[in-house]
């Protein structure tokens, strides 16, 4: 078989959502649902992989001590543009090739990875194919649905929610396992196919607006610390955080921010007990927040301060925080919305999170919202 690497076919590959470059010619796709798309022509394809594991907390219910046991991240590969993966891969070595396609004869195909475990919870880099064929340019998805240029750009930002953390488990009780977080099966993943629409994410379990207040904070810088870069977190794997890559704004202007923080907000208000002053710095951070985005995003796209389906508490201040922004900032392209609540009736996924039914039913809600929006009708 032939090797080829990333870096000699970088100008064939459409890269899907944040993507970063290593520095030995790999390529690193973290963020949930980023990856790569190309056309393949040949009989055999298979990929190595660089994969980092994560350290997961899970409490032995026999000595009520929690143990830290490893988490791998998964990649799902996907054949001309089918929404089904044909292929789910966990990637469980720290270098390993895995393979991808195999064909009786040769076949053209186009091919996509995604990575669909969030950035915090083990990451990947694809480092070299190895190919019965040769790697091609992709052509256009055959579902577009319009022209390339036409094609409405979502980003969304987010925690575990919009990772889609445990939502192919129908266990409440259930730690973070990788196998249950399936980010292809996030509402934000839904909405952008409900929509043809292409996508990014930027999330993280356990992530917030701000970093808290008093004697309980964030287990994770907030948000802001993230969001200007290609991948922080993967530089800070590497050593290398005191140079983190700003993301190409510029030439990647979304037409819709999805914005759904305020969950793990909520909770460190509540256990910090000082609720008014807590809620007071929240709506500070989130106003300076929507600073940010227009800072980096320019004032085109439209922002959507979404909350849910967990927990609705500080539903009220976004709406006060946005409020105030559009007033202080004339700034109109901007709205609230509120995903319907979480139904025990539809199952709950790990740690009481939205189940794969509540993912896809908040998808379907939120694409309508775009749509009419997009359409002048909201």
């Amino acid at each position: 078989m032939k090797k080829i690497k990333i870096s000699e076919c970088e100008d064939k590959l459409q890269t899907l959502g944040r993507t970063l470059p290593e520095e030995g010619g790999g390529l690193f796709c973290n963020w949930t649902c980023s990856g790569i798309r190309f056309c393949f022509r040949g009989s055999s394809l298979a990929v190595k992989i660089r994969a980092f594991s994560s350290a997961e907390q899970e409490l032995n219910h026999m000595t009520a001590v929690f143990e830290s046991r490893e988490t791998w991240p998964w990649i799902a590969v996907f054949v001309d543009d089918e929404e089904e993966p044909v292929r789910y891969i966990e990637t469980n070595r720290e270098e390993e090739v895995y393979p991808l396609l195999a064909f009786g004869e040769e076949e053209a195909h186009t091919v996509t990875i995604r990575k669909i475990t969030e950035n915090a919870k083990g990451k990947v880099c694809l480092k070299e194919f190895y190919a019965e064929g040769e790697i091609l340019e992709a052509g256009e998805p055959e579902n577009a649905g319009q022209a390339a240029e036409k094609r409405l750009r979502l980003e969304f930002i987010g925690d575990s929610i919009t990772c889609g953390f445990g939502n192919m488990v129908n266990d409440a009780n259930r730690m973070f396992y990788s196998a249950d977080e399936n980010g292809w099966m996030s509402h934000a993943a839904v909405a952008a196919r409900k929509l043809c629409a292409d996508f990014s994410v930027i999330s993280c379990s356990g992530i917030a607006v701000t970093e808290g207040i008093g004697k309980f904070a964030y287990a994770i810088p907030p948000m802001g610390y993230y969001y200007p870069y290609r991948d922080r977190m993967a530089q800070e794997l590497e050593g290398k955080a005191e140079h983190p890559v700003l993301w190409d704004f510029q030439n990647h202007v979304p037409d819709v921010i999805v914005l759904n923080l305020g969950t793990n907000d909520a909770t460190v208000i509540d256990l910090n007990g000082d609720t008014q002053e807590g809620i007071k710095k929240f709506e500070r951070d989130y106003y300076e927040f929507l600073r940010m985005l227009r800072n980096y995003n320019g004032f085109a796209p439209w922002i959507i301060c979404a909350l849910g389906s967990l927990d609705y508490f500080l539903y009220d201040s976004i709406q006060k925080a946005a409020g105030k922004f559009k007033a202080e900032q004339g700034d109109e392209k901007i709205s609230c919305f509120k995903y319907g609540r979480v139904r025990v009736t539809d199952g709950l996924g790990a740690c009481r999170h939205p189940y794969v039914t509540t993912q896809v039913r908040m998808g379907e809600e939120l694409a309508e919202y775009i749509k009419k929006g997009v359409s002048g009708q909201t």
